[in-house]
């Protein structure tokens, strides 16, 4: 496989190629989806809210995960 899949801006992660493209989009597409099943269930805004905070923190930190390891092998590669 090819890297980098993402560039580091700040503390952020850019896609940079296809495969990181498709990661971005899959973690929107399932942060969507998990909205839409908590707040099927939810009785309020508030229960909404909260359930999702943790599910998004868990997709964020997930995609972090992998930026920072995608980004950071081609960092390596290039350094020697």
């Amino acid at each position: 496989m090819k890297f980098p899949w993402f560039k580091r801006n700040g503390i952020f992660f850019i896609p940079s190629s296809k495969v990181g493209w498709i990661i971005f989009c899959g973690g929107v597409v399932y942060a969507v989806y998990s909205f839409i099943q908590i707040d099927s269930k939810s009785h309020s805004v508030s229960d909404t809210l909260i359930n999702f905070v943790f599910r998004a923190l868990f997709i964020c930190a997930v995609y972090s995960l992998i930026a920072y390891i995608t980004s950071r092998s081609a960092n390596i590669k290039e350094e020697h």
